[in-house]
């Protein structure tokens, strides 16, 4: 390869690469719609400390939302994780179902979405420099394939971060909060049996229609219900008490 196609190939990868960090930066920087705030540890406490309370009431619906919010600020804290299992647990032993919109959480790194974003600009930034450096330099052909994967896998994760973030905008996370929400067809649709949730189950919301919004579980729309029973996980923080603030 002669020394302008080096350099056109070192330019390539570094073009790919500059938006993906841009982009990692911007996602960690300003909160996606749905995502809890992030700019204080107190914040955590507060949703943790809420959850508990609530939790320790039998409170099941309102413990699970203030713990999933105070788990989306601080992942890797042990006491969040196990509250929230707990509470995650009650609802299912109440409502007698297994069929969630959680997942449950692998044993791997757990990373906020701060953290997930940076990775992910990080991993393409180094995969560009080592690729076009390489390129440049008449490096070994494996240097370059290495740099060239490692943009690519930066890139693939930069993808599914913004593809959830995506999901989150248009199909935000809720709760149950009242023991029983009854969920079923709009007024103007057929007539069919209602599906009842209990307190605690995890759903995410669709279209709203006055006071009721669309309940959508693994995907699919299964009716409506009205919001007063529903919390949405990015909103809990306002519903912690000021004391605990």
């Amino acid at each position: 390869m002669t020394g302008s196609g080096r350099l056109l190939l070192a330019i390539a990868v570094l073009a790919v690469a500059v938006p993906v960090v841009a982009a990692g930066w911007a996602g960690a920087k300003v909160p996606v719609a749905g995502q809890v705030p992030t700019d204080a540890r107190a914040d955590a406490a507060a949703l943790y400390n809420a959850g508990t309370d609530a939790l320790s009431r039998g409170d099941t619906g309102r413990a699970v939302a203030f713990l999933l919010a105070a788990q989306r600020i601080d992942p890797r804290a042990r006491d969040i994780r196990a509250n929230l299992a707990i509470a995650q647990a009650r609802a299912e032993d109440v409502q007698g179902t297994t069929e969630r919109e959680r997942v449950t959480p692998s044993p791997g790194i757990v990373l906020s979405p701060e953290e997930a974003w940076w990775i992910a600009a990080l991993i393409a930034l180094a995969g560009a420099l080592v690729g076009g450096l390489a390129a440049l330099r008449r490096a070994g052909r494996g240097l370059f394939v290495f740099g060239t994967a490692a943009l690519a896998v930066g890139v693939l994760l930069w993808g599914s971060l913004l593809l959830r973030a995506r999901e989150e905008r248009r199909h935000p996370e809720a709760v149950v909060v009242v023991p029983v929400l009854e969920v079923g067809p709009a007024p103007d649709e057929q007539p069919r049996s209602p599906y009842l949730l209990g307190g605690g189950e995890e759903v995410r919301l669709g279209r709203t229609r006055g006071d009721l919004v669309e309940i959508r579980v693994s995907g699919n729309a299964i009716g409506w219900a009205r919001r007063s029973g529903l919390w949405r996980v990015a909103d809990a923080a306002r519903y912690t008490p000021t004391e605990s603030r």
